[in-house]
C-alpha cells in the first residue's frame, strides 16, 4: 500500500461572498441532541474530465471561490454555535467563516484504489478537532465546516471535509456540496434553495414518549431508565481502550451477498441492507462475547425525507438541511440473535424499520429534548450497533463540477458506528463496503464467526 504526506498550505477563513443576515437561529431537538456534536468527516475523489478544455482551472481556487458564494445562501454555516440556559444550542449567525486548506500530494488516483481502505486517508483531510478535558469534542464557538482541496499528481484531486454534525446531517451536507459544484461550474445559484426551518422538529409540550422508542428510556422513571438487563458496564466497546480498537472494513460483492440469502427463506424477501445489517449484528454480537443471557440493541438510522412510511405534517421542505433522520430500534437476547436462524435476525431489521412512522419520530425528538441533559441516558448506548444505509448518498450526479467529476469516496476514519456503502470491486461489480471498529481480541473471532457463512476474502485491515 503507497504511503505519502500531503503538503498542506496554512489553513484561511473563508466567509460569505457578499453580506449576509446575522442574528441567532434556532435548532431542532434533533440537531443539539448529544450524539450529533462532533465532527463527521468525508473524502471524495475527483477526475478531471478529458472532454472539457479547463487548463486554466485550478481546482483549489475555483472550489474555494464557489464555498464562498454557497455560504452567501447556506450563511448559517459561517457562523458559530452558542450553548444557552438548558444545554440547548444556538447558532450565531457571524458571517466568519469556515476553514479551508489547499494540498499537493505525491501520489495518483489510481494509487488510492477503488474501494476502501484509502491509504492515508487522514492525509487529506485537516483536523479541526478539538477535545475539551472530559473528552467531549468542542463544537461551541468554533468553525463548523473544515475542507481541504488537494491536488494529485495525474491532476485529479481529492476534496475532503469535516462537518459538524450539529448544522446538517448526511443529506444536508450532501446537499451543500452539490451546491458548491453547481456554483464552480458557472450556475447562477444553487437548484436546490436550502432552507432552515429548524421549528418543525420542536418537541410537543408536554412531551409524549413512547417506551417502545427506545426501551431503557423511562421518562416516569425518577433515574430516566430503566436499567434491568442494562444495570453492569460490561460491554468491550465502551471499556477497551483507544489503542486496544481494530478498524476494518468488510466488503461483500454479488458472491457474499448470495451466500446470505440462501440462508434466508425465499418466501420472506428482503433487500441487500437488511440482510447485511442482521448478519452483521449477530456476527459482530458473537465475536464481543457477550453472555447469552444480555441483551443487544441494533439502532438504525433513517432518513425521513421521501420515506413513504414517516408522512410527516407539515411535510419536510425540499431544501431542508437540517438532521432528519429516524433512529428505530430492534432488541434482542444474545441467545436468541446468535442461536437462531440469520431469516430471525433479518425478520427483527425489517420491523425496526416498518416503525418509520411519523408518531415513532414524534415520540423521538419528544425524547431527545428529554434526555438533552441527563447523563443516565449513557446507559442506552450499552451493547448497541448503530448503522446507517450510505450506498446512495451522493451517487445521483456524483458532484458534477463541469471540469470534473466524482469517481469515488467514503469517509477517512472508522468511528463506532458503521455505514454501509457502496463501491465497485476489482471485477467491476456492485459492492458493499462496510466499516467496523472492534477491540483486538473481538477481531479475530469476527473473522471466524463470518467466514463459516461467506469465505474468508471480505475482510480488508484498516491503515488507521
Amino acid at each position: 500500500m503507497v504511503h505519502f504526506t500531503a503538503r498542506r498550505s496554512a489553513p484561511e477563513l473563508v466567509a460569505p461572498a457578499r453580506p449576509t443576515p446575522h442574528g441567532a437561529k434556532t435548532l431542532s431537538d434533533i440537531d443539539d441532541f448529544s450524539e450529533c456534536r462532533y465532527y463527521a468527516s468525508a473524502i471524495d475523489f475527483f477526475s478531471r474530465d478529458p472532454t472539457v478544455t479547463a487548463d486554466n482551472v485550478h481546482p483549489a481556487r475555483s472550489i474555494v471561490a464557489a464555498l464562498a458564494e454557497a455560504l452567501v445562501y447556506y450563511y448559517p454555516i459561517a457562523g458559530r454555535l452558542r450553548e444557552i440556559p438548558g444545554g440547548k444550542l444556538v447558532v450565531d449567525c457571524t458571517g466568519e467563516g469556515v476553514v479551508f486548506v489547499e494540498a499537493d500530494a505525491d501520489v495518483s488516483l489510481e494509487e488510492l484504489g477503488g474501494q476502501p481502505p484509502y491509504p492515508c486517508a487522514e492525509e487529506f483531510v485537516c483536523d479541526g478537532v478539538v477535545e475539551g478535558g472530559s473528552g467531549a469534542v468542542v463544537v461551541v464557538g468554533r468553525p463548523l465546516f473544515y475542507m481541504q482541496v488537494t491536488r494529485l499528481k495525474d491532476g485529479a484531486f481529492v476534496m475532503g471535509f469535516q462537518v459538524c454534525h450539529v448544522i446538517a446531517d448526511a443529506a444536508g451536507v450532501t446537499q451543500f456540496i452539490r451546491a458548491i459544484a453547481e456554483l464552480a461550474r458557472g450556475e447562477a445559484h444553487p437548484s436546490v434553495s436550502p432552507v432552515w426551518e429548524r421549528g418543525i422538529f420542536k418537541a410537543r409540550d408536554p412531551p409524549r414518549v413512547r417506551h417502545d422508542v427506545y426501551p431503557a428510556y423511562d421518562p416516569t422513571s425518577p433515574s430516566k431508565t430503566v436499567l434491568g438487563d442494562y444495570d453492569d458496564v460490561d460491554d468491550p466497546m465502551l471499556s477497551t481502550p483507544t489503542e486496544e480498537m481494530v478498524g476494518q472494513y468488510l466488503r461483500f460483492g454479488p458472491k457474499e451477498v448470495a451466500a446470505l440469502r440462501r440462508h434466508v427463506d425465499t418466501a420472506q424477501p428482503c433487500t441487500t441492507f437488511e440482510l447485511l445489517t442482521a448478519f452483521l449484528w449477530r456476527c459482530r454480537t458473537a465475536a464481543l462475547g457477550y453472555c447469552s443471557c444480555q441483551r443487544v440493541r441494533l439502532v438504525l438510522r433513517v432518513d425521513v425525507r421521501g420515506n413513504r412510511r414517516c408522512k410527516l405534517d407539515p411535510p419536510i421542505p425540499r431544501g431542508y438541511y437540517g438532521n432528519a433522520v429516524l433512529r428505530p430500534m430492534a432488541e434482542a437476547g444474545v441467545e436468541d440473535l446468535c442461536g437462531r436462524p440469520l431469516g430471525h435476525a433479518v425478520g427483527l431489521v425489517r420491523k425496526a424499520k416498518l416503525c418509520a412512522t411519523e408518531e415513532h419520530f414524534r415520540s423521538m425528538v419528544d425524547m431527545m429534548a428529554s434526555a438533552r441533559t441527563d447523563d443516565e441516558w449513557l446507559v442506552a448506548s450499552r451493547r448497541v450497533f448503530h448503522v446507517s444505509d450510505l450506498t446512495r448518498l451522493g451517487q445521483e450526479d456524483n458532484f458534477n463540477f463541469g471540469w470534473a467529476r466524482r469517481v469515488g469516496g467514503g469517509l477517512p476514519r472508522i468511528g463506532i458506528s458503521s455505514f454501509l456503502m457502496a463501491c465497485k470491486n476489482e471485477h467491476g461489480e456492485d459492492t458493499v463496503v462496510v466499516p467496523m471498529l472492534l477491540p483486538r481480541h473481538a477481531t479475530e473471532r469476527l473473522a471466524k464467526e463470518m467466514s463459516m457463512w461467506v469465505g474468508d476474502k471480505f475482510i480488508i485491515p484498516s491503515s488507521m
